[in-house]
């Protein structure tokens, strides 16, 4: 399994998803500023799924990371 573009694909994840989160979060703001309390919740809730994705996406790449430098092996030593 080749893990650098697995690498960059979390890497790329990390980077987009607090920005989603960012502007659902707005949006839900926005909507309860509305008084749009059922459309509120909703995205608010899709913010929370954004953040848990997150999250799951930060583990992951410390495990893709871990596996990656494992792979490598030191060819220095004997």
């Amino acid at each position: 399994m080749k893990t650098r573009p697995v690498l960059a694909l979390l890497v790329c994840l990390a980077l987009a998803l607090p920005m989603v989160v960012i502007v659902l979060l707005a949006v839900a703001a926005v909507l309860g500023a509305m008084q749009d309390l059922v459309g509120q919740a909703v995205v608010e809730r899709m913010a929370l799924a954004g953040g848990v994705l997150w999250a799951i996406d930060l583990v992951l790449m410390l495990v893709a990371v871990a596996i990656s430098s494992l792979g490598k092996g030191d060819d220095s030593g004997d």
